[in-house]
């Protein structure tokens, strides 16, 4: 199993897209982990962008309540050409079906 896989391999996928993987990490505290791959994303100012933009749709839509744990949010290449509309509207589905399929853990 490759080094990535093994890093993921103890959580629940949650959703999977071309742009992102979202997962859940059962804990007593909520949270947000962002993973960005250097190889897709050369420039530490472009990764720092999308960051920022991840916790502040998190922040400004209220997603993480949904979550008693911590989400892990895996950025794939293309996720750096969405407009913040469509980013917001993708992690919305996202945490949308989390609600639906795994209920409030």
């Amino acid at each position: 199993m490759s080094q990535a896989n093994q890093k993921y391999s103890s959580l629940d996928l949650v959703y999977s897209s071309k742009n992102f993987r979202l997962f859940y990490k059962p804990s007593d505290k909520k949270g947000l982990e962002i993973s960005i791959s250097k190889k897709n994303f050369k420039s530490a100012v472009q990764r720092n962008k999308i960051k920022r933009k991840i916790k502040e749709i998190f922040r400004t839509n209220l997603f993480l309540k949904n979550f008693n744990g911590v989400v892990v949010f895996s950025v794939f290449r293309p996720f750096g050409e969405l407009l913040y509309s469509e980013a917001l509207k993708e992690i919305g589905l996202a945490v949308d079906r989390f609600v639906v399929f795994y209920g409030n853990k």
